[in-house]
């Protein structure tokens, strides 16, 4: 059998709360058996705790202001432009990178942000989301075998595209994908041999926790990664297991753009196609009319009227462009200080402030953001509100989105331009949270919980290869690695 050094299972929204159930009950005892025989904890994440950057916060053990990249979208108030990170955006080594270059032989499979997927002495496989069928992998005979054997293509997958009716079809596809991506790299890694395997689950995260948090769908897609997580685990001398971020259950959204607009702080422009929604004319309402008619489904692949769709409201508000595309689109920016994105980040508009008055400015926002309470339940939506140097450091600084927000217990910042109010029943039942979590086994210390950071663990598996961190690495090796 092939034997490898290090195994690293990366599962997105992965935390402690959310499994420990079925820990108890015997009903992951892969898991289960690793957390006992190692080191175990909470692994905090950036913030924002999301996806996009904090996979890439783990693999180069940086934080964002190293990495320049902040959120799924980042701003750019002064050119009016918002991007969309891929792969490319991400210069600084990664973990990979860094084995590669001491003559470790790396295979990664699934993880988020890495398409195009690089060349490595071993393989790469992409993750979605928004992963193409084609040019997925790296080498191209990979990907050749890949859909050969196992007609695999890197689905992207999105809670929202998830229309009644269609939900068990979802979850079954969506659990399918899990097992797949797990069986391609137990196969890769027998044909490679590659020292360092690192496969990564988008899905479990995507849309099974957001949409059912700790559901049947979710425990059963949990049950698929324990069972691969137990074969893979006895061909390896040390085990990995950790998240990007957690995952916490949610009740409502909030619209911070909404509140923004009813303070005083942002400015719409009111398009033709808003006013049109005044008459019903709105995306929801023709989408229904098209199918009425079955007309929808041939109608949604014309790339000019999914163009035009995406500026027509649906019947609460919301636009179908990407959050910063609708900043750029619906704001009047003369009258507008302040903008938000989902998830948290906040952007001062400043072009006219001194240093005094944007200091105050961002001091107001923090008081009253923090303050701000849900009539209906008398909860605070938003938990802290971070200024951008408390958070990030390095060279990116003053390209960081200046304030952050950082969701509370069961509320879930939506950003929300167009929205009509500041709340709304959520459509999500899991929320990203800020703990995750993981596991380190290879019998150098049994059952001992250290809480660590998620800038801690490609150091951590730097030093089980015994080589040098980088000392621009803002984590530090774990004391149970650390000592041996």
């Amino acid at each position: 059998m092939t034997e490898g050094d290090v195994l690293a299972v990366a599962i997105d929204g992965a935390c402690w709360p959310l499994v420990d159930q079925w820990i108890d009950d015997g009903q992951l005892p892969n898991i289960a058996r690793l957390r006992d025989e190692g080191v175990w904890g909470d692994l905090e994440s950036c913030v924002p705790p999301v996806t996009c950057p904090a996979w890439k916060c783990y693999s180069t053990g940086k934080n964002p202001g190293k990495l320049g990249v902040f959120w799924w979208e980042n701003l750019d108030l002064d050119r009016q432009e918002s991007t969309i990170p891929t792969a490319r955006d991400f210069t600084e080594p990664e973990l990979w990178d860094l084995l590669n270059d001491h003559g470790i032989s790396t295979g990664v499979v699934g993880m988020p942000l890495t398409y195009p997927p690089k060349s490595l002495d071993g393989f790469m496989v992409a993750g979605g989301p928004g992963v193409p069928d084609e040019g997925f992998a790296r080498p191209q005979s990979v990907e050749n075998e890949l859909k050969t054997e196992f007609d695999y293509t890197p689905r992207p997958t999105y809670p929202s595209t998830v229309e009644e009716g269609s939900k068990e079809q979802f979850v079954e596809e969506s659990i399918e994908q899990i097992d797949r991506d797990f069986a391609v790299a137990e196969h890769l890694f027998e044909e490679y041999e590659v020292d360092f395997l690192q496969v990564c689950t988008f899905e479990i995260n995507g849309p099974l926790q957001h949409l059912f948090y700790d559901g049947e769908p979710t425990k059963r897609a949990w049950q698929v990664i324990d069972e691969h997580v137990g074969t893979l685990a006895e061909q390896f001398e040390t085990v990995v297991i950790h998240s990007d971020h957690g995952t916490s259950e949610m009740d409502k959204q909030f619209y911070v753009n909404s509140w923004l607009d009813r303070e005083g702080y942002l400015s719409r422009n009111r398009s033709p196609f808003e006013r049109l929604a005044d008459y019903g004319v709105t995306r929801d309402n023709i989408r229904g009319a098209l199918d009425r008619v079955g007309l929808r489904k041939r109608l949604s692949n014309v790339g000019f009227l999914r163009s035009i769709a995406q500026h027509i409201p649906d019947s609460s508000g919301q636009f179908g462009e990407t959050e910063g595309t609708a900043i750029f689109d619906k704001i009047d920016w003369d009258e507008t200080r302040a903008v938000g994105l989902a998830q948290g980040p906040l952007y001062v508009h400043d072009a006219e402030m001194d240093a005094e008055t944007y200091e105050g400015f961002r001091e107001e926002l923090i008081r009253e953001l923090e303050a701000l309470e849900d009539d209906e339940t008398g909860q605070h939506p938003v938990q802290q509100v971070f200024k951008r140097e408390e958070i990030y450091e390095g060279p990116y600084l003053d390209d960081a989105p200046d304030l952050v927000a950082l969701d509370a217990p069961r509320y879930h910042n939506k950003g929300g331009i167009g929205k009509r109010t500041l709340f709304g029943e959520s459509e999500w039942r899991g929320n990203n949270a800020r703990q995750g979590l993981y596991v380190l086994a290879d019998d150098t210390e049994r059952g001992a919980r250290v809480d660590a950071e998620i800038y801690d663990l490609a150091p951590t598996i730097l030093r089980l290869f015994d080589l040098p961190v980088p000392d621009d690495m803002d984590g530090t090796v774990l004391d149970p690695v650390a000592q041996t």
